[in-house]
């Protein structure tokens, strides 16, 4: 009988099946959704031009291509190189990515449009690499997976033309996708389960008091430690166990809906605006085929 049990719940598995609760436009509204995300955030950037970008902004382009390693590209080495104006060079560099985010978003060259995305958003967050707090290393990794994943075929002014097995490389594409995310969740579970300050509450009460932080009062300050302690075990736990209980149907829905007011909190209370938004709409891309089975299933069970 356990054993009987064990393979049910096996086949509700959403890595059994590779075609399991695929949706055929999945990649396509993710290719859409970061193109999109893309677009938003560096135009409210380049609103602060002189701040970000310019040669002598905060991050003078000295200091920033000092910090960039010998391989790595930087505005400053094609001013070098090509003999022409720092100004002009960081200008091209915009109106180029730009150009390309609009016509990844329409569905025009996709793969083109991914690895022209990929390599001047490379070359922008060397320059502003000290203000991006981590959400350039998602961003980079989302148009390296389009550069590779194969997209352009729905929901495109021009699509490709469509071939026999191509479903099937983008179910595999989707799993690439849930575990790039399961990884993260996973690694940074890990890493606060091996610091003491997350599990005693100390690291929550510090940033919940530090204002350079927190830019809100929403979060209460000067609890007992056994309230932030409370929030650091929770996290810990959520961020640890999200890989398990993402995998099974009857927890699927609340560890997402949890994960993704995180996010929201992140996003809205601690001024890391593009960090949260950008980690939901990873979530919601990786599962909403899933979700949406999931409530079907139950709306069907309320209504036998």
């Amino acid at each position: 009988m356990n054993t009987h049990k064990i393979k049910s719940v096996l086949k509700e598995n959403v890595f059994y099946n590779i075609s399991y609760c695929y949706n055929t436009n999945q990649l396509e509204i993710f290719r859409i959704l970061v193109a999109l995300f893309a677009i938003v955030s560096m135009f409210t950037l380049v609103l602060d031009y002189d701040v970000f970008f310019a040669p002598n902004g905060i991050v003078n382009w000295e200091v920033s291509n000092a910090n960039a390693l010998w391989f790595e590209g930087h505005p400053q080495k094609i001013a070098d190189l090509l003999n022409l104006p720092p100004q002009a060079v960081m200008v091209t560099i915009l109106t180029v990515y730009f150009l390309a985010l609009t016509t990844l978003l329409l569905g025009i060259w996709t793969r083109l449009s991914a690895i022209v995305c990929l390599v001047t958003f490379t070359l922008i967050t060397n320059v502003m690499s000290s203000f991006a707090f981590g959400v350039d290393i998602y961003q980079s990794v989302c148009f390296f997976f389009l550069t590779l994943f194969p997209t352009g075929y729905s929901l495109s002014l021009i699509k490709k033309e469509n071939y026999p097995k191509l479903n099937e490389l983008k179910q595999i594409c989707i799993r690439v996708l849930q575990l790039y995310l399961i990884i993260t969740y996973i690694s940074a579970g890990f890493e606060k389960a091996l610091m003491p300050n997350w599990w005693n509450g100390r690291f929550i009460y510090f940033l919940s008091n530090d204002p350079t932080i927190m830019t809100t009062n929403f979060f209460p300050k000067d609890q007992n430690i056994l309230f932030y302690a409370f929030f650091g075990i929770m996290v810990v736990f959520i961020e640890s166990l999200y890989f398990m209980l993402v995998w099974f149907k009857k927890t699927r829905l609340y560890i997402v809906l949890i994960i993704i007011s995180m996010h929201l909190f992140i996003a809205l209370f601690m001024d890391l605006l593009f960090f949260g938004v950008l980690l939901i709409i990873l979530n919601v891309v990786c599962w909403y085929p899933v979700i949406f089975e999931d409530l079907k299933i139950k709306e069907n069970d309320k209504s036998i």
